[in-house]
């Protein structure tokens, strides 16, 4: 090998490394941390059968649906349409999560949300987080264990529209 493919290569190598990779992360990224999945119901119809199916999931409970669009129209006048945030907590898990001081950090994401949205063109989605990821990254901690339980009941929750976590 020459010397000047030695330094051509280790060129292009550095230009992988720090351009090309982030740019593929960049795009990527919001497809990994992020699900969407179209909903076969109407708005309201979605937001009831995860609501009920949440409260029907052993150890689970909605705390809250939040009207995100009502909020948003009553503070600024604008019109986002139909978007409404189910928070869900499970007690039990939490409880595993926060108790010690080493993953109290975790409570940020307490409780958890699932969105549902229609869009413009009238289409109704549901976004939530994806849970594989996260419970990827912490995988070997009491925090992925916890996250593991979590992602497989949100799966049985999302049964309806035979969702499953993947890592895209």
């Amino acid at each position: 090998m020459s010397k000047r493919s030695f330094i051509a290569g280790l060129i292009l190598g550095f230009v992988v490394a720090v351009f090309i990779i982030p740019f593929g992360f960049k795009i990527a990224f919001k497809h990994m941390l992020f699900k969407e999945v179209p909903s076969s119901y109407g708005f309201d119809k979605t937001v009831s059968l995860i609501a009920n199916r949440i409260n029907h999931q052993k150890g689970w409970v909605v705390t809250n649906i939040i009207n995100q669009e009502k909020v948003i129209k009553n503070r600024t006048g604008k019109d986002v349409g139909k978007v409404k945030i189910i928070k869900f907590c499970n007690a039990k898990l939490s409880g595993e999560m926060l108790s010690s001081d080493q993953s109290k950090y975790m409570s940020v994401k307490m409780p958890l949300s699932i969105s549902v949205y229609e869009k413009s063109n009238g289409k109704v989605y549901i976004g939530l987080m994806n849970g594989y990821l996260m419970a990827r990254m912490f995988q070997g901690t009491k925090e992925g264990k916890i996250m593991e339980s979590v992602v497989k009941d949100i799966e049985s929750i999302m049964s309806f529209l035979h969702f499953r976590y993947t890592i895209f």
